[in-house]
């Protein structure tokens, strides 16, 4: 069983990092389209994707209050409602592919398992049991974190907070 992350920027023409997890590998790249994107994913076809942005508009969540406390922003900042809109035409995308879409905030994962580090790379060491490609920035550590996360979900250890799915703490 495979899963993505995709660790989405609110434009196309800036980096997006895409991840895949199948068994112990870890396929990671930087791709920029939504037609690149969505072309990966049906390429890797995972079971689930879990996609670092928020999949609503709604300004007044109870998550983005809850997630604060992890570096969480909320809708009322124009770039975030510009990166709601563009995540949410994705995961329809997406999901016409027959794969599972959640929303998941990486750097919430990574505090509450414990393995959050700045620079973000060093984040790697704890997936050293995995055969990672090479990871170039900081958007392809999100994108694998992300697919993580929807491992996690898959295995039911995570909760969800008002739609945005953390590991349990």
């Amino acid at each position: 069983m495979k899963f993505g992350g995709l660790d989405l920027a609110a434009r196309e023409k800036n980096p997006s990092g895409v991840a895949i997890i199948d068994s112990r590998k870890i396929l990671v790249t930087t791709l920029y389209s939504d037609m690149e994107i969505i072309d990966f994913f049906e390429r890797e076809n995972p079971s689930i994707v879990g996609i670092d942005a928020p999949l609503t508009l709604r300004e007044d969540r109870y998550a983005d209050k809850y997630l604060r406390k992890y570096g969480a922003m909320s809708l009322k900042l124009p770039g975030i409602k510009e990166l709601a809109s563009r995540a949410l035409k994705l995961k329809e995308k997406i999901e016409e592919k027959r794969i599972k879409v959640i929303e998941v905030f990486p750097t919430a994962t990574a505090k509450i398992l414990g393995f959050y580090r700045k620079p973000k790379k060093l984040m790697l060491s704890y997936f050293k049991n995995y055969h990672i490609s090479e990871v170039r920035n900081e958007h392809e550590m999100d994108a694998i974190i992300a697919a993580y996360t929807a491992y996690l979900y898959h295995k039911g250890l995570t909760l969800s907070i008002d739609g945005v799915i953390i590991p349990k703490e």
